[in-house]
């Protein structure tokens, strides 16, 4: 067995970012749930799939600056928030067609969380389709149309009779005379993409689903960001409720080696499971089969749905009661009689925990390391205590 000092406060302190993590990752998800994040992140890349989302103009010669632009777009996200299709006509049109209002769980999660690409193309398509036949289904006056229609004589009368559009006709007049009202670079990216595919339907639709999967990957990773700062924001509230300091924490197991030895055989007994959940997270993080992006918040769903991960964490909370005083640093009120007077003294009472400024330090790295999210700290736990269970080097030489 290799065993240091180091290695050893190491192993401490993943096992507490660990825990801690798991608590986070419960409370982000709920998060997720309530404000249904992952509807709203959907939305937000089809509109800037589908509309004119560049907001830098509205700011003038101040949109020339990303400084600025960020807090402008921030103000736009909380429009949206409220109002997600304001100033989005053919983004409400896109949900409120039956193929994708349907996908909604009910009134209050109308909004689909995951389409397909097959859907998104089928959609796009009606929704162009549609717009030409009953734009041609329109008198002459109301359509603006100046063409000339054939006629077929019935006996001593006349009748217009229109000839019906293919569906490769219909979408290019749809395309060409916008009557979608599409904005003027969504027009153009379609057209071309309607070009590129030689006016074949099955190969725009191919162009098309092409197009959603490259954006659904860039939303990916904005869901990604947008986790790791509600885990951040979540984490300094734990931080600072439970008194995690780990500044303090990493000075106890310095210090006091009962605590440290406590730690490091929990850390070392849990290896296997921590192992088993990695596995099963990195299993289970694969492309969702009813989404266009890879499912990298995998992880979270697991935890909560996973009644076998909920049942380790609440054997990783108990083993962990006999070091709370690592785990969150007491603020319990003590006698203070060093100056000859019994003095009551409350809240950063500990001897490591006597400077402001090194608390709340401690406190965000806690929460840094929260923000890594818990397979993060399963993964690296599990490489740790496999290479502090390594028998050392056989160093000795053999002399003749």
């Amino acid at each position: 067995m290799f065993s240091n000092l180091a290695i050893d406060v190491a192993l401490g302190l993943i096992f507490i970012y660990l825990l801690y993590s798991l608590l986070a990752s419960v409370v982000q998800e709920l998060v997720a749930r309530i404000f249904n994040s992952r509807a709203r992140l959907l939305t937000k890349g089809l509109r800037r799939m589908l509309e004119d989302d560049d907001h830098s103009e509205d700011l003038g010669w101040f949109g020339k600056f990303t400084f600025f632009n960020w807090f402008y777009e921030l103000g736009w996200s909380v429009v949206y928030f409220f109002e997600p299709f304001r100033r989005s006509p053919f983004l409400k049109k896109f949900y409120t067609a039956p193929s994708i209002r349907n996908l909604g769980e009910n009134s209050a999660a109308a909004r689909p969380a995951y389409i397909s690409p097959q859907i998104f193309s089928q959609t796009m398509v009606h929704l162009l389709r549609n717009s030409s036949r009953t734009r041609q289904a329109l008198p002459k006056e109301q359509a603006g149309a100046k063409q000339t229609l054939p006629y077929q004589e019935t006996g001593d009368q006349q009748t217009e009779q229109a000839p019906k559009l293919t569906d490769a006709q219909a979408i290019k007049a749809a395309l060409t005379h916008n009557y979608l009202h599409l904005a003027p670079t969504v027009q153009e990216h379609l057209l071309q993409l309607f070009e590129d595919a030689r006016h074949d339907v099955k190969a725009f639709r191919i162009n098309m689903e092409s197009w959603f999967n490259e954006t659904m990957t860039r939303a990916s990773g904005w869901y990604r960001k947008q986790t790791q700062t509600w885990l951040l924001c979540i984490g300094i509230g734990i931080a600072a409720l439970f008194n995690v300091d780990s500044i303090a924490i990493a000075r106890i197991l310095m210090k006091d080696k009962n605590v440290r030895t406590e730690m490091v055989q929990l850390a070392t007994s849990r290896a296997p499971a921590y192992t088993a959940i990695t596995d099963t997270l990195i299993r289970k993080n694969v492309l969702h089969k009813d989404s266009a992006f890879y499912r990298t918040d995998t992880s979270l769903r697991v935890f909560v749905n996973d009644t076998s991960l909920i049942g380790v964490y609440a054997m990783l909370r108990n083993d962990a009661g006999d070091a709370r005083n690592v785990l969150g640093i007491s603020r319990a009120c003590i006698t203070d009689s060093s100056s000859g007077h019994k003095i009551m003294r409350c809240g950063y009472t500990h001897p490591f925990q006597q400077n402001g400024g090194l608390i709340f330090a401690g406190w965000c790295i806690t929460a840094l390391a929260i923000s890594l999210g818990a397979p993060f700290w399963f993964d690296l736990l599990g490489k740790l205590v496999k290479f502090r269970t390594a028998a050392p080097p056989n160093d000795s030489t053999t002399t003749h």
